[in-house]
């Protein structure tokens, strides 16, 4: 169950990103926060960022892993 909530997570901050109409997305950033909000889930920081990263692309939003980039 830890796994399917950090899922929604990390879909409900895409979806929110989107509304936004954000050009781009700070993955690394969310990622951090989300990997630490579910330390059950079995998921590190380089494995949301990657997911975020290509969920950010597939809805048109450029994933940056900085600020400013």
């Amino acid at each position: 169950m830890p796994a399917l909530t950090l899922a929604v997570e990390i879909a409900d901050a895409i979806a929110a990103a989107k509304m936004r109409r954000q050009p781009s997305f700070d993955v690394k950033a969310k990622a951090k926060e989300l990997a630490t909000a579910h330390p059950n889930a079995g998921a590190s920081v380089g494995d949301v960022t990657d997911i975020l990263e290509e969920e950010s692309l597939a809805v048109g939003i450029r994933p940056i892993r900085e600020p400013g980039h």
